[in-house]
């Protein structure tokens, strides 16, 4: 037999003790049973540390009817999710239609037949056990994404900075010993070099990751030009756009100054202008355009690649995607990029799109709206 403390507590509301205790016989083998005769009793008792797991509830009740019992349930946090089961006299379709509309799962008509009260008692039992559970293990996955995103950030930010030592003395030891290495010790430096740089990219792409996803991500709004920031970006790209013989040009109507975290935002300049040299053949031409549209700004960066497959597209922005493309001369991705440029742009109250054909390029268009700007140097915490 179940032992009392493990049993479901269930509640019956009636003012006419002989209907309690047709009930209470009925049930008492499978339930703990508390009864009401009163509305405002009834409330007292679902507030109570232990809260009933289900309500048998009648809607004839000498102080306030069952309707306003289950409407202020419902209305409770506290109280909300108990499942209430109207059993009454009021046979009306207007009436059941009523204690379903203020929240009732069920409507049980008197005079009522004992196994079809046990049955759906309990069938709404099960279902509030399988939604009880339901809502612990997303609390449960929500704290172990947190911990996930803490262990991320730390083992990331620890990372960092003995990585960044190691791309830099093994550029230093291919610039300083030119002509003096064997084309063997050449290639282990350079292999060096470059895995040790694509680490460090994955290693910062998680500390965004972490961060954005603990929902702490700090923007810094201030009026600034997205014109000239989007030209500074250019410019440091220019030595890749050489190396590729790649030309590349901008395009801009009169912007007018707009509130934006320009650390953020060069970040997305980065990774799109840094994709598209990467996926643009040599000899080939990128276009940035800036444009004032309808109030919104409209960045295009668009290359000439080899286009983006139709059944990728939904996919390019989530975490963790890679996609091959034989133009990208072997340079390694983290398949984070994106994800984080989505979310940074979100954060940003704007939103992201691609447009790519097969064979003639792909253009990615953020758009960003004009809003008003925050107070200089107050961070935003982004949720």
């Amino acid at each position: 037999m179940v032992q009392e403390d493990q049993k479901s507590k269930l509640l019956i509301v009636d003012d006419i003790p002989s209907n309690i205790q047709i009930l209470a016989e009925a049930m008492r083998n499978d339930y703990q049973i508390v009864f009401a005769t009163t509305g405002q009793e009834a409330i007292k008792i679902a507030n109570a540390d232990q809260s009933p797991d289900l309500i048998l509830l009648d809607i004839m009740l000498p102080d306030i009817d069952g309707y306003a019992v289950c409407h202020q349930l419902k209305n409770n946090h506290r109280t909300r999710e108990i499942p209430v089961i109207f059993i009454t006299a009021k046979s009306d379709e207007t009436d059941e239609t009523k204690g379903f509309a203020c929240g009732g799962v069920d409507y049980i008509i008197k005079p009522f037949s004992i196994p079809i009260v046990k049955a759906r008692v309990q069938t709404h039992i099960e279902l509030k056990k399988k939604r009880d559970m339901l809502e612990n293990m997303t609390v449960r996955l929500e704290q172990l994404n947190q911990m996930k995103n803490k262990f991320l950030g730390i083992a990331a930010h620890d990372l960092r900075s003995p990585l960044g030592s190691i791309r830099g003395f093994s550029r230093l030891l291919i610039d300083e010993l030119s002509g003096k290495l064997s084309e063997d010790h050449k290639e282990f430096l350079d292999i060096v070099y470059k895995q040790s740089k694509h680490m460090l990219a994955l290693v910062n792409d998680l500390l965004d990751v972490a961060v954005i996803e603990s929902g702490k991500l700090d923007l810094r709004i201030q009026k600034d030009s997205l014109v000239d920031m989007v030209q500074n970006r250019i410019r440091l790209f220019q030595h890749k756009f050489n190396e590729k013989q790649i030309h590349i040009s901008l395009h801009s109507d009169t912007i007018p100054e707009i509130g934006f975290d320009r650390t953020r935002m060069a970040q997305v300049m980065d990774n799109l202008l840094s994709n598209a040299i990467k996926f643009s053949p040599p000899n080939s031409k990128i276009i940035v355009k800036i444009l004032d549209i309808d109030g919104k700004i409209q960045v295009d960066v668009i290359d000439q690649g080899h286009g983006i497959p139709i059944e990728h597209q939904p996919h390019i922005f989530g975490t963790f995607q890679k996609f091959r493309n034989k133009q990208s001369d072997g340079e390694k991705s983290t398949g984070l990029g994106l994800s984080i440029v989505k979310r940074i742009i979100e954060a940003h109250k704007g939103s992201i799109h691609v447009m790519s054909e097969k064979g003639k390029g792909t253009t990615m268009s953020l758009i960003l709206p004009v809003e008003k700007v925050c107070i200089e140097d107050q961070p935003i915490i982004v949720q």
